[in-house]
């Protein structure tokens, strides 16, 4: 396994893009989580909960850890599967936000990590916008 990031940018400040990450609300629209699920204990040493409706309608619980917080510039946490990810956010100079996904994961995981976290991005993006 080796370290694999996935760099994007999102048009909003590096603080804004924060609390859409770490606030309840917001973290349930990208997630997506149903409303009202979304438990956030964000720092070092805490934990989040959600709630997501599957396709076939079936509720299922997901759970994970904040392993360092260092707001708001960095992430670290668990997704499901235990698998932990290193979010790190970046002021760019035109104002927008650079945000770095790093994983450990194997090669033949990477277009899939990259799929996956496009599909995240994309969430974030229309939170950011308010079309979420």
């Amino acid at each position: 396994m080796s370290e694999f990031t996935v760099t994007r940018t999102l048009n909003a400040p590096r603080e804004r893009v924060w609390q859409v990450l770490t606030q309840p609300g917001h973290f349930e629209g990208w997630l997506p989580a149903r409303p009202g699920t979304a438990v956030l204990d964000v720092r070092t040493g805490g934990s989040w909960q959600a709630t997501v409706t599957s396709a076939d309608g079936d509720e299922i619980a997901l759970t994970g850890r904040y392993d360092d917080v260092s707001e708001p510039g960095r992430l670290v946490m668990t997704v499901p599967g235990d698998v932990v990810t290193a979010i790190t956010l970046t002021t760019a100079p035109d104002g927008t936000t650079q945000i770095a996904y790093a994983f450990d994961v194997d090669e033949s995981m990477h277009a899939m990590v990259t799929n996956s976290v496009d599909d995240v991005l994309g969430r974030v993006a229309a939170v950011l916008a308010g079309t979420a």
